[in-house]
């Protein structure tokens, strides 16, 4: 496995083991079902705006120095988390958190800079693929730190902050990364030039993200509720289908990424996986049964996966060598701003318009990013695959 996909699957795995018992720690302090989902979208909110300020950072100074500096915040947030006594605390610790996840997208870069073109979208998927990987991983691990009445958070907090060092020493693997020389390094424009992110080579892939993400981000933030209500299903059921879920989008980055896009290319795979989400949202409102649900989150895991690897992909070969690290800031926190307004949504239209309406909506919208593609990518698809 590459270096920085190491990285990321170590820092992955502490945030797969803290992310489950949140909500039960805040709530074990007093806090109300608002302050929890205000204390999930934390370090989402920081990610939106310090992503684009790393990415330009890694730029100027070198990826594997940034990746060092925004990954040492994590023991923190986690020992934050381990002795937190309030609130207050408790959102300390998410924003610090969301401090080191700004790293991804440098890590992003750091693997676009390693590989040519026609490997770049092996090197994205290696990358997302450490997000499966470790919410199987974390979650099984915090389930034995938890103890068996299932709220040791403390000792499940220093698990985490235990391969949050693992993943700090790790940095020493990688390479340096591309750095851009600056006469005045200290004086820089934190978003890439606006000719860059107008041009429809880097703007479609952004805004084809942006849509399937929101889309995804209203259905799992919704499934437990949708779940419970519809299929009676409990949260030791909801783990389930999400691991589920997460096996299916390891295998596709592993399995079905190699195959198809050597063969097909990235854009027709992309259009494919955007298919199979628009049907697998369609299959909660039409066929809401435990069989066909399962098969629907695999559909769903497996698309997003595929989806963010290839588009990735295309818009580190559409963005200049230079402003890798900036671009992909700038997605990451576009990105960001979707996952957040995605389960607001989600919960809106569950309560107030029908539990069918997220995966409506969401259905729609796949088919939607399924045109962006369409309309695109097909009049120069040799010019963009290479």
């Amino acid at each position: 496995m590459p270096a920085p996909v190491l990285v990321a699957l170590s820092y992955l795995v502490g945030l797969g083991i803290v992310y489950p018992f949140l909500p039960f720690q805040a709530l074990s302090l007093g806090a109300t079902p608002l302050q929890v989902s205000l204390l999930l979208v934390t370090d989402t909110t920081v990610i939106l705006l310090l992503a684009p300020v790393l990415g330009r950072l890694s730029d100027q100074f070198g990826r594997r120095r940034v990746i060092f500096l925004a990954l040492a915040t994590t023991p923190l947030a986690y020992l934050l988390l381990a002795y937190a006594d309030s609130l207050l605390v408790l959102f300390a610790a998410r924003a610090c958190a969301g401090v080191s996840n700004a790293a991804i997208p440098v890590i992003q870069a750091l693997v676009a800079d390693g590989t040519s073109d026609k490997g770049r979208v092996h090197g994205m998927a290696h990358v997302n693929s450490a997000y499966g990987l470790a919410f199987i991983i974390g979650p099984l691990i915090g389930t034995v730190l938890l103890g068996t009445q299932g709220d040791d958070y403390r000792s499940a907090a220093f698990g985490a902050a235990g391969f949050a060092l693992l993943a700090i020493l790790l940095t020493a693997t990688l390479s340096r990364g591309s750095r851009r020389p600056s006469i005045q390094p200290l004086r820089f424009v934190v978003l890439p030039p606006r000719s860059i992110l107008a041009a429809p080579l880097c703007l479609a892939p952004i805004a084809i993200m942006a849509v399937l993400s929101f889309a995804y981000a209203s259905m799992d933030s919704t499934l437990g509720l949708w779940s419970s209500r519809v299929l009676a299903w409990n949260a030791r059921d909801v783990s389930l289908a999400f691991t589920l879920a997460g096996l299916a989008a390891v295998f596709s980055l592993w399995v079905l990424i190699p195959m198809l896009c050597g063969r097909y290319g990235e854009v027709r795979v992309t259009a494919g996986a955007s298919m199979a989400m628009g049907l697998g949202m369609a299959l909660f409102v039409i066929w809401p049964s435990h069989g066909v649900i399962a098969v629907a989150l695999m559909l769903l895991g497996a698309g997003i996966a595929m989806c963010l690897s290839c588009l990735q992909a295309l818009l580190s070969k559409a963005a200049p060598a230079t402003l890798q690290g900036a671009v992909m800031g700038f997605n990451h926190a576009v990105l960001s701003l979707a996952r957040i307004l995605g389960p607001v949504w989600g919960g809106f239209a569950l309560g107030n318009l029908g539990v069918g309406w997220p995966y409506l909506a969401a259905s729609l919208l796949s088919f939607a990013a399924l045109g962006m593609v369409i309309w695109a990518y097909r009049p120069l698809p040799r010019a963009v695959e290479g």
